[in-house]
Order: structure tokens, then C-alpha cells, then sequence
């Protein structure tokens, strides 16, 4: 760990929303790093890992969000990955890069919400998401990160 660094503990719901099935929520608790910015933002750090369900197959995720009042950047490394602009009632077009080839990903963001605090702090994200030029879903971030008891009695 950095010295300008804090372990957090990060309690984050993902719900996606399709048309023609069921809401897909995911939740789960994991450990991560906050990087305060002197202008005011910060840069939460995660693993993310995600088991195919047809393969087994598991792979991990570094999940990087540079949050700001009005903007969270949301970066993904890994075997899928991709970065995603927040702002409220704003497209951001980029590429997702998967094992089988890039697709081209749009998202519309519907509503950006951050709580940024060196101890605790939240980040809510409303968003469309399109792959290749078509509507795919609706989803839904909520994420909340608190400081590792640990760290804050040093």
C-alpha cells in the first residue's frame, strides 16, 4: 500500500435490467484502496472476479473508479475490459475488448451520484448501456466503501 493510500471495504449492489428477462442483481463485500486527489476527487481500487456459468472458467478484474462531484470514470483491466465516462444526461462511446474480439459499447448516463470522504463514501450510478449500436440493458451501481477499521486507529 502506498503511503497516500487507505484500505477500504467496499459493499457494492450491480443490478442490470433487460427488456425481455429478469432484473440480474450481483452483490459482494471485497477489500480495495482509496487515493484521496488534492483537487477535491479520489480513485477507489477493487479486484472484481467472475466465474463463467457455462465454462466454470474464472477470471479477475482490476476495477479502477476515478470519482469527481459530477464524473466517475469507471476502468476495467483484465481478459474483459473497457472504461466508462459518467456524467449526468451524457453518451460516452468506447470499445470493450473481450477474449472473442472489441465491440463498440455506448452508455448514456441517466443519474451520477458521489459521496466522497477519506473515511467512508458512496458512488450511484443510472445508466444504458448499448453494444454494438443496439440497447442492450438498464443498470444500476450502488457502491459504498468505508475505511478499514485497522487503518484508522494508526
Amino acid at each position: 500500500m502506498k503511503k497516500d493510500e487507505t484500505n477500504v471495504l467496499i459493499n457494492l449492489l450491480a443490478i442490470a435490467k433487460y427488456d425481455q428477462a429478469p432484473d440480474y442483481p450481483i452483490q459482494f463485500m471485497t477489500s480495495g484502496t482509496l487515493s484521496m486527489k488534492e483537487e477535491g476527487g479520489a480513485v477507489l481500487e477493487y479486484r472484481e472476479t467472475d466465474q463463467d456459468e457455462e465454462t466454470g472458467e474464472v477470471s479477475t478484474s482490476l476495477i479502477r473508479l476515478a470519482m469527481e462531484k459530477n464524473q466517475v470514470t469507471m476502468t476495467r483491466e483484465g481478459e474483459y475490459s473497457n472504461t466508462m465516462v459518467f456524467m449526468p444526461e451524457r453518451r460516452y462511446e468506447g470499445v470493450y475488448q473481450t477474449p472473442f474480439g472489441e465491440m463498440d459499447m455506448a452508455v448514456y448516463s441517466k443519474g451520477v451520484s458521489c459521496d466522497i470522504g477519506k473515511e467512508k463514501g458512496s458512488v450511484h450510478l443510472r445508466y444504458q448501456l448499448a453494444l454494438q449500436g443496439a440497447y442492450v440493458s438498464t443498470h444500476e451501481l450502488h457502491l459504498e466503501y468505508t475505511a478499514n477499521r485497522k487503518d484508522r486507529a494508526q
